[in-house]
Protein backbone atom coordinates (compact mmCIF):
# COMPACT_ATOMS: atom_id res chain seq x y z
CA UNK A 1 0.00 0.00 0.00
CA UNK A 2 1.37 3.43 -1.59
CA UNK A 3 2.24 6.06 1.48
CA UNK A 4 0.48 9.35 0.91
CA UNK A 5 2.39 12.40 1.44
CA UNK A 6 1.46 14.84 3.93
CA UNK A 7 0.07 18.47 2.79
CA UNK A 8 3.15 20.09 4.62
CA UNK A 9 5.49 17.48 2.58
CA UNK A 10 3.60 18.14 -0.76
CA UNK A 11 3.88 22.38 0.32
CA UNK A 12 7.63 21.51 0.60
CA UNK A 13 8.24 20.16 -2.62
CA UNK A 14 5.93 22.76 -4.55
CA UNK A 15 8.54 25.66 -2.64
CA UNK A 16 11.32 23.83 -3.86
CA UNK A 17 10.39 23.04 -7.32
CA UNK A 18 9.24 27.11 -7.91
CA UNK A 19 13.05 27.78 -6.27
CA UNK A 20 14.87 25.39 -8.99
CA UNK A 21 12.74 26.56 -11.89
CA UNK A 22 13.21 30.62 -10.95
CA UNK A 23 17.09 29.65 -10.63
CA UNK A 24 17.20 27.85 -14.26
CA UNK A 25 15.22 30.90 -15.74
CA UNK A 26 17.68 33.45 -14.19
CA UNK A 27 20.88 31.69 -15.14
CA UNK A 28 19.29 31.20 -18.48
CA UNK A 29 18.67 35.22 -18.53
CA UNK A 30 22.62 35.85 -17.83
CA UNK A 31 24.08 33.77 -20.37
CA UNK A 32 21.53 35.06 -23.15
CA UNK A 33 22.68 38.71 -22.43
CA UNK A 34 25.88 38.65 -24.73
CA UNK A 35 23.45 37.87 -27.53
CA UNK A 36 21.18 40.60 -26.77
CA UNK A 37 24.41 43.14 -26.75
CA UNK A 38 25.51 42.18 -30.00
CA UNK A 39 22.51 42.40 -31.92
CA UNK A 40 21.75 46.17 -30.75
CA UNK A 41 23.05 48.02 -33.66
CA UNK A 42 26.27 50.32 -33.44
CA UNK A 43 26.15 53.65 -33.89
CA UNK A 44 26.34 55.41 -37.36
CA UNK A 45 28.90 57.06 -39.19
CA UNK A 46 25.59 60.09 -39.71
CA UNK A 47 24.99 59.47 -36.01
CA UNK A 48 28.50 60.55 -34.33
CA UNK A 49 27.68 64.52 -36.39
CA UNK A 50 25.53 65.40 -33.04
CA UNK A 51 27.91 63.72 -30.66
CA UNK A 52 29.80 66.68 -28.48
CA UNK A 53 33.16 66.33 -27.04
CA UNK A 54 34.66 68.32 -24.33
CA UNK A 55 33.86 72.08 -25.44
CA UNK A 56 33.18 71.08 -28.81
CA UNK A 57 30.28 70.71 -30.81
CA UNK A 58 30.13 69.22 -33.71
CA UNK A 59 26.58 69.50 -34.86
CA UNK A 60 26.60 72.02 -37.08
CA UNK A 61 23.06 73.15 -35.94
CA UNK A 62 23.62 73.59 -32.56
CA UNK A 63 24.01 77.51 -32.00
CA UNK A 64 27.18 78.56 -30.57
CA UNK A 65 27.51 81.26 -27.60
CA UNK A 66 30.36 83.64 -27.79
CA UNK A 67 31.99 84.15 -24.47
CA UNK A 68 34.10 87.24 -25.48
CA UNK A 69 37.90 86.75 -24.97
CA UNK A 70 37.61 83.71 -22.84
CA UNK A 71 39.22 80.83 -23.87
CA UNK A 72 35.93 78.60 -25.05
CA UNK A 73 34.28 79.93 -27.90
CA UNK A 74 31.10 77.36 -26.74
CA UNK A 75 28.86 75.97 -24.49
CA UNK A 76 26.46 72.64 -24.61
CA UNK A 77 23.93 72.27 -21.76
CA UNK A 78 25.49 69.37 -20.58
CA UNK A 79 29.25 71.63 -19.32
CA UNK A 80 29.19 74.44 -16.67
CA UNK A 81 30.81 77.73 -17.11
CA UNK A 82 32.82 79.52 -14.55
CA UNK A 83 32.28 83.64 -15.12
CA UNK A 84 35.28 83.88 -13.72
CA UNK A 85 36.88 82.34 -16.66
CA UNK A 86 37.37 78.46 -15.55
CA UNK A 87 35.67 75.67 -17.85
CA UNK A 88 35.05 71.96 -16.34
CA UNK A 89 33.52 70.29 -18.96
CA UNK A 90 31.81 67.21 -17.66
CA UNK A 91 33.67 64.04 -18.96
CA UNK A 92 33.66 64.02 -22.64
CA UNK A 93 32.12 61.02 -24.52
CA UNK A 94 34.37 58.54 -25.95
CA UNK A 95 34.34 58.37 -29.49
CA UNK A 96 32.55 55.44 -30.86
CA UNK A 97 34.34 52.52 -32.71
CA UNK A 98 34.16 52.45 -36.24
CA UNK A 99 30.62 50.57 -37.59
CA UNK A 100 31.06 47.84 -39.87
CA UNK A 101 30.64 50.04 -43.54
CA UNK A 102 33.56 52.33 -42.49
CA UNK A 103 35.98 52.82 -44.19
CA UNK A 104 39.86 52.81 -42.35
CA UNK A 105 42.08 55.60 -42.89
CA UNK A 106 45.87 54.97 -43.10
CA UNK A 107 48.59 57.85 -42.48
CA UNK A 108 51.91 58.11 -44.41
CA UNK A 109 54.64 59.78 -44.39
CA UNK A 110 54.74 61.38 -48.27
CA UNK A 111 57.89 63.43 -47.85
CA UNK A 112 60.42 61.21 -49.61
CA UNK A 113 62.37 60.91 -46.87
CA UNK A 114 61.95 60.47 -43.09
CA UNK A 115 63.14 61.94 -40.32
CA UNK A 116 66.29 60.68 -39.98
CA UNK A 117 67.52 61.32 -42.99
CA UNK A 118 68.96 64.54 -44.12
CA UNK A 119 66.01 66.79 -45.50
CA UNK A 120 66.10 66.60 -49.49
CA UNK A 121 64.78 68.74 -52.18
CA UNK A 122 62.26 66.90 -54.26
CA UNK A 123 59.65 67.72 -57.01
CA UNK A 124 56.91 65.61 -58.76
CA UNK A 125 57.53 67.55 -62.14
CA UNK A 126 54.09 67.10 -64.20
CA UNK A 127 55.46 69.11 -67.03
CA UNK A 128 57.63 68.81 -69.48
CA UNK A 129 59.65 71.51 -68.58
CA UNK A 130 63.55 70.29 -67.09
CA UNK A 131 63.66 70.80 -63.56
CA UNK A 132 66.38 71.02 -60.72
CA UNK A 133 65.81 72.38 -57.71
CA UNK A 134 69.30 72.45 -56.50
CA UNK A 135 69.56 75.00 -59.25
CA UNK A 136 66.52 77.32 -57.86
CA UNK A 137 67.29 77.21 -54.33
CA UNK A 138 70.89 79.18 -55.70
CA UNK A 139 68.87 81.79 -57.66
CA UNK A 140 67.98 85.00 -55.57
CA UNK A 141 64.95 85.70 -53.64
CA UNK A 142 62.37 86.93 -56.50
CA UNK A 143 60.56 89.57 -54.66
CA UNK A 144 62.05 93.24 -53.73
CA UNK A 145 60.11 94.81 -51.42
CA UNK A 146 60.11 95.91 -47.14
CA UNK A 147 57.54 94.30 -44.97
CA UNK A 148 55.01 96.79 -44.43
CA UNK A 149 54.25 98.31 -40.66
CA UNK A 150 50.14 98.31 -40.84
CA UNK A 151 49.44 97.40 -44.12
CA UNK A 152 48.76 93.85 -45.77
CA UNK A 153 51.56 91.49 -47.12
CA UNK A 154 49.96 88.17 -47.62
CA UNK A 155 46.38 87.19 -48.81
CA UNK A 156 45.13 84.08 -47.91
CA UNK A 157 42.68 82.80 -50.16
CA UNK A 158 40.36 79.41 -51.11
CA UNK A 159 39.56 78.55 -54.24
CA UNK A 160 38.25 75.38 -53.51
CA UNK A 161 36.51 76.72 -50.14
CA UNK A 162 34.34 73.58 -49.02
CA UNK A 163 36.92 70.97 -49.13
CA UNK A 164 36.78 69.62 -45.63
CA UNK A 165 38.70 67.56 -42.96
CA UNK A 166 37.84 64.75 -40.72
CA UNK A 167 36.43 65.59 -37.09
CA UNK A 168 39.08 65.26 -34.71
CA UNK A 169 40.11 61.73 -33.46
CA UNK A 170 38.60 59.53 -36.74
CA UNK A 171 40.71 58.01 -38.62
CA UNK A 172 37.59 56.02 -40.34
CA UNK A 173 34.78 57.73 -42.58
CA UNK A 174 31.18 56.39 -43.47
CA UNK A 175 30.87 55.53 -47.71
CA UNK A 176 28.62 58.40 -47.67
CA UNK A 177 31.03 61.29 -46.67
CA UNK A 178 31.66 63.69 -49.80
CA UNK A 179 34.53 65.49 -47.77
CA UNK A 180 33.00 68.84 -48.80
CA UNK A 181 30.91 70.76 -46.12
CA UNK A 182 29.69 74.81 -46.27
CA UNK A 183 30.05 74.93 -43.22
CA UNK A 184 33.95 76.88 -42.60
CA UNK A 185 34.60 75.63 -39.26
CA UNK A 186 35.39 72.33 -40.75
CA UNK A 187 37.38 73.07 -43.41
CA UNK A 188 40.32 74.79 -44.90
CA UNK A 189 38.55 78.59 -44.34
CA UNK A 190 39.16 77.26 -40.18
CA UNK A 191 42.71 76.48 -41.63
CA UNK A 192 43.26 79.58 -43.19
CA UNK A 193 42.03 81.54 -40.11
CA UNK A 194 44.25 79.67 -38.28
CA UNK A 195 47.45 80.61 -40.70
CA UNK A 196 46.19 84.08 -40.69
CA UNK A 197 46.21 84.61 -36.60
CA UNK A 198 49.20 82.94 -36.68
CA UNK A 199 51.55 85.11 -39.13
CA UNK A 200 49.59 88.00 -37.64
CA UNK A 201 50.76 87.37 -34.40
CA UNK A 202 54.21 87.16 -35.85
CA UNK A 203 54.35 90.37 -37.83
CA UNK A 204 53.66 89.32 -41.05
CA UNK A 205 50.29 91.23 -42.39
CA UNK A 206 47.98 89.17 -43.36
CA UNK A 207 44.62 89.22 -45.02
CA UNK A 208 41.94 86.37 -45.30
CA UNK A 209 39.33 86.14 -47.67
CA UNK A 210 36.80 83.68 -46.41
CA UNK A 211 34.75 83.35 -49.65
CA UNK A 212 33.58 80.09 -50.70
CA UNK A 213 34.80 80.42 -54.19
CA UNK A 214 33.20 76.97 -55.46
CA UNK A 215 30.05 77.39 -53.29
CA UNK A 216 27.92 78.25 -56.73
CA UNK A 217 29.88 76.75 -59.44
CA UNK A 218 32.61 74.31 -58.89
CA UNK A 219 34.43 74.43 -62.36
CA UNK A 220 34.09 78.23 -62.66
CA UNK A 221 35.97 79.11 -58.89
CA UNK A 222 38.70 79.61 -60.43
CA UNK A 223 37.83 82.67 -62.29
CA UNK A 224 35.60 84.04 -59.24
CA UNK A 225 39.38 83.65 -57.36
CA UNK A 226 41.16 85.14 -59.44
CA UNK A 227 38.70 88.48 -59.91
CA UNK A 228 38.72 87.73 -55.61
CA UNK A 229 43.00 88.07 -55.70
CA UNK A 230 43.01 91.18 -58.04
CA UNK A 231 40.46 93.16 -56.29
CA UNK A 232 42.01 92.62 -53.17
CA UNK A 233 46.04 93.68 -55.41
CA UNK A 234 44.10 96.89 -56.73
CA UNK A 235 42.77 98.03 -52.93
CA UNK A 236 46.10 96.26 -51.14
CA UNK A 237 49.00 97.24 -53.47
CA UNK A 238 51.46 96.59 -50.98
CA UNK A 239 49.95 92.77 -51.20
CA UNK A 240 52.88 90.86 -52.45
CA UNK A 241 52.19 87.01 -51.47
CA UNK A 242 49.18 85.32 -52.18
CA UNK A 243 48.42 81.80 -50.41
CA UNK A 244 45.66 79.62 -51.57
CA UNK A 245 45.10 76.96 -49.17
CA UNK A 246 43.50 73.88 -50.00
CA UNK A 247 43.43 70.28 -48.66
CA UNK A 248 44.47 67.54 -51.07
CA UNK A 249 42.75 63.73 -51.80
CA UNK A 250 45.32 61.05 -51.83
CA UNK A 251 43.87 56.90 -52.11
CA UNK A 252 46.17 54.88 -53.46
CA UNK A 253 45.49 52.09 -56.07
CA UNK A 254 43.04 50.00 -54.06
CA UNK A 255 41.24 52.95 -53.45
CA UNK A 256 42.21 53.15 -49.61
CA UNK A 257 42.01 56.80 -48.41
CA UNK A 258 45.69 57.88 -47.41
CA UNK A 259 46.30 60.57 -44.97
CA UNK A 260 49.73 62.26 -45.44
CA UNK A 261 51.02 62.81 -41.60
CA UNK A 262 54.11 63.26 -39.63
CA UNK A 263 54.97 64.10 -35.66
CA UNK A 264 56.57 67.48 -35.18
CA UNK A 265 57.27 68.92 -31.77
CA UNK A 266 55.59 66.04 -30.62
CA UNK A 267 52.03 66.65 -32.29
CA UNK A 268 50.72 64.85 -35.38
CA UNK A 269 50.86 67.17 -38.36
CA UNK A 270 49.04 66.59 -41.43
CA UNK A 271 52.23 67.05 -43.86
CA UNK A 272 51.75 70.38 -46.74
CA UNK A 273 52.76 70.29 -50.52
CA UNK A 274 53.40 72.96 -52.48
CA UNK A 275 52.07 73.57 -55.83
CA UNK A 276 53.44 75.80 -58.49
CA UNK A 277 52.06 76.76 -61.81
CA UNK A 278 53.63 76.92 -65.31
CA UNK A 279 52.26 78.13 -68.57
CA UNK A 280 52.27 74.48 -70.51
CA UNK A 281 48.87 74.99 -70.02
CA UNK A 282 48.51 77.81 -72.58
CA UNK A 283 47.71 80.21 -69.57
CA UNK A 284 49.71 83.86 -69.89
CA UNK A 285 52.64 83.56 -67.06
CA UNK A 286 55.78 83.82 -68.92
CA UNK A 287 57.21 84.61 -64.82
CA UNK A 288 56.23 81.51 -63.37
CA UNK A 289 59.90 80.41 -62.50
CA UNK A 290 59.76 83.39 -60.07
CA UNK A 291 57.16 81.55 -58.38
CA UNK A 292 58.95 78.64 -58.61
CA UNK A 293 61.41 80.36 -56.80
CA UNK A 294 59.88 81.44 -54.47
CA UNK A 295 58.40 77.90 -53.82
CA UNK A 296 61.74 76.37 -53.91
CA UNK A 297 63.05 78.73 -51.05
CA UNK A 298 60.14 78.20 -48.75
CA UNK A 299 59.97 74.29 -49.24
CA UNK A 300 64.18 74.37 -48.40
CA UNK A 301 62.89 76.52 -44.93
CA UNK A 302 60.11 74.10 -44.09
CA UNK A 303 63.26 71.28 -44.52
CA UNK A 304 65.35 72.68 -42.50
CA UNK A 305 63.40 74.10 -39.62
CA UNK A 306 60.26 70.94 -39.56
CA UNK A 307 61.88 68.02 -41.43
CA UNK A 308 58.90 66.04 -43.32
CA UNK A 309 56.43 68.70 -43.24
CA UNK A 310 56.42 68.75 -46.52
CA UNK A 311 55.90 66.99 -49.28
CA UNK A 312 57.69 67.15 -52.63
CA UNK A 313 56.93 70.69 -54.77
CA UNK A 314 54.60 69.76 -57.08
CA UNK A 315 55.01 71.49 -60.52
CA UNK A 316 51.65 71.43 -62.77
CA UNK A 317 50.99 72.49 -66.64
CA UNK A 318 47.93 74.74 -65.06
CA UNK A 319 48.73 78.15 -64.06
CA UNK A 320 46.26 78.55 -61.34
CA UNK A 321 46.07 82.21 -61.18
CA UNK A 322 49.79 82.49 -59.71
CA UNK A 323 50.95 85.09 -62.88
CA UNK A 324 48.83 87.89 -60.80
CA UNK A 325 52.04 88.04 -57.94
CA UNK A 326 55.46 86.57 -57.95
CA UNK A 327 54.34 85.32 -54.56
CA UNK A 328 51.74 83.46 -55.46
CA UNK A 329 51.39 79.67 -54.33
CA UNK A 330 49.24 76.88 -53.99
CA UNK A 331 49.12 75.53 -50.70
CA UNK A 332 48.14 71.85 -49.72
CA UNK A 333 47.29 71.45 -46.07
CA UNK A 334 46.84 67.39 -45.64
CA UNK A 335 43.93 65.58 -47.33
CA UNK A 336 40.52 64.27 -46.69
CA UNK A 337 41.76 61.52 -44.53
CA UNK A 338 43.28 64.09 -42.20
CA UNK A 339 41.33 65.43 -39.01
CA UNK A 340 41.12 69.49 -38.31
CA UNK A 341 43.20 69.21 -35.77
CA UNK A 342 46.41 67.42 -37.42
CA UNK A 343 46.02 70.48 -40.22
CA UNK A 344 46.05 73.52 -37.40
CA UNK A 345 49.18 71.35 -36.09
CA UNK A 346 50.54 71.69 -39.44
CA UNK A 347 49.48 75.12 -40.52
CA UNK A 348 51.26 76.95 -37.42
CA UNK A 349 54.54 75.36 -38.37
CA UNK A 350 54.30 76.69 -41.62
CA UNK A 351 53.66 79.62 -40.46
CA UNK A 352 56.81 79.85 -38.15
CA UNK A 353 58.66 78.63 -41.31
CA UNK A 354 57.17 81.41 -44.08
CA UNK A 355 57.54 83.74 -41.24
CA UNK A 356 60.95 83.31 -41.17
CA UNK A 357 61.90 83.10 -44.87
CA UNK A 358 60.42 86.43 -45.22
CA UNK A 359 62.29 88.22 -43.09
CA UNK A 360 65.43 87.04 -43.78
CA UNK A 361 64.73 88.10 -47.47
CA UNK A 362 62.51 91.57 -47.41
CA UNK A 363 64.01 94.38 -45.90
Amino acid sequence: MKRRLTVAQRQALIKWGCFLLSTLLFLSALAAVPYIVSAIPKASAKSRQNIFYGNAALATDVPKYQLGAGEYDSLQENESFDPEGEFEPEEPIPIPEASENDLPVTPSNLAWYTVSDNPSLNIINRTKFNISLDEYIKKPFPIDCAIPDSEPLVLIIHTHGSESYLENGYDFYSPEETFRSLDAERGVVRIGEVLCEKLNSLGISTLHDKTMYDQTDFNRSYSYSRAGVQAVLEKYPTVQFVIDLHRDSVFDSDGKNIKPLTTLNGKECAQLMLVVGTNEGGSDHPNWRDNLTFATHLQQKMNDLYPTLARPLNLRSAAFNQALAKGSLLLEVGSCGNTLEEAENAVLLFAQAYASLLKENLK
